[in-house]
């Protein structure tokens, strides 16, 4: 049986476009939008430009809560707790140093699912991750992902998951 898994995951993954864009593409994924239009929310919101030594696009945590908030999902901060106390749907904040950009961070969108256990679409990555791995899908190794910090709870407007 051949897998499909991006029909049973009902959110569609994205990759970034920008070189910062991590944030545009999670707020895409989360609000079933296009990465253009997110990218304009971003723009609108001023996120867009450099601020200060800040790239276009990048955003801090309070920055990705406004982005996310201004959409009109209905947020929640919480602090990590490890995956086992993780629930919903949530864009996190990851660790880079397994891609070389030790001590540097960026944003992917994680959410449960019956089947996968957990699921997470890395912008930077053109493959998903799973905590319960399909064996016909190529896929990145759950274990390279480290949330630190604080995790953006969001409202799920789109199905997390299809028909098995």
């Amino acid at each position: 049986m051949t897998s499909d898994w991006q029909s049973r995951c009902g959110i569609t993954k994205l990759t970034q476009m920008d070189g910062y864009g991590c944030g545009v593409a999670c707020l895409a994924m989360v609000l079933g939008t296009s990465y253009e239009q997110a990218r304009q929310h971003f723009i609108a919101n001023g996120l867009g430009i450099r601020r200060g030594c800040r790239p276009a696009f990048s955003t801090s945590s309070g920055e990705m809560r406004m982005a996310v908030a201004s959409s009109g999902l209905i947020i929640n901060a919480r602090r990590w707790n490890g995956w086992s106390n993780f629930s919903g749907l949530g864009i996190l904040k990851v660790r880079d140093d397994w891609r070389g950009a030790k001590g540097k961070w960026h944003w992917a969108v994680s959410f449960r699912h019956p089947e996968f256990g957990i699921v997470i679409f890395d912008p930077h990555q053109s493959a998903p991750s799973f905590l319960n791995m399909p064996f016909d899908v190529e896929c990145v190794d759950f274990s390279i992902y480290e949330p630190k910090g604080e995790w953006i709870q969001v409202e799920q407007r789109v199905a997390l998951f299809g028909s098995p």
